[in-house]
């Protein structure tokens, strides 16, 4: 019985990668560089990365694992549970739109200005979801926000623009 639930488990798991659109797709290997970004600078020597332990609220996750912690720099993207996935795949979906009509009306994805217009907008959708606890210094607008802060919206342009 445990074999063929695993078996169909995995088949049911072929079929709805198969289904995914390709805009799906884009969206979740922006969201891993995301995530691979952030991790980075926890990179230790000897390989793996500096801990951050967090609790989960995916129950499926949760039963899976057989815990509700997941160790955040040590787990890869596609491994995380969905709701510590979120936030990633939230900023690579806008993102993966702000280029798509980018290149709709004809305009240089890789100038400056196109940069600096897409970032506001990713800063902007941020805002949206996150500004009821964003510090203050991040609930700014974005031209009004430090280099560091402007970084980290046009690192979420950068990593969609790297597909």
């Amino acid at each position: 019985m445990v074999m063929l639930r695993n078996a169909l488990g995995s088949i049911g798991r072929i079929f709805r990668s198969l289904l995914r659109t390709p805009r799906a797709r884009r969206v979740d290997t922006v969201a891993g560089r995301l995530h691979d970004l952030w991790r980075a600078p926890r990179r230790l020597n000897g390989g793996g990365y500096e801990p951050r332990i967090k609790t989960t609220t995916d129950k499926a996750w949760a039963r899976k694992n057989g815990t509700d912690q997941v160790d955040l720099a040590n787990t890869d993207y596609k491994r995380l549970p969905r709701d510590w996935q979120k936030e990633n795949r939230d900023s690579a979906d806008v993102a993966v739109r702000l280029l798509r009509d980018g290149e709709k009306r004809g305009a240089d994805l890789r100038s400056e200005k196109f940069m600096e217009e897409a970032s506001e907008e990713v800063h902007k959708a941020w805002l949206r979801r996150n500004g009821e606890w964003a510090p203050a210094e991040q609930k700014l607008p974005y031209r009004q926000l430090s280099e560091l802060e402007k970084e980290k919206d046009r690192e979420v342009v950068r990593a969609a623009l790297g597909l």
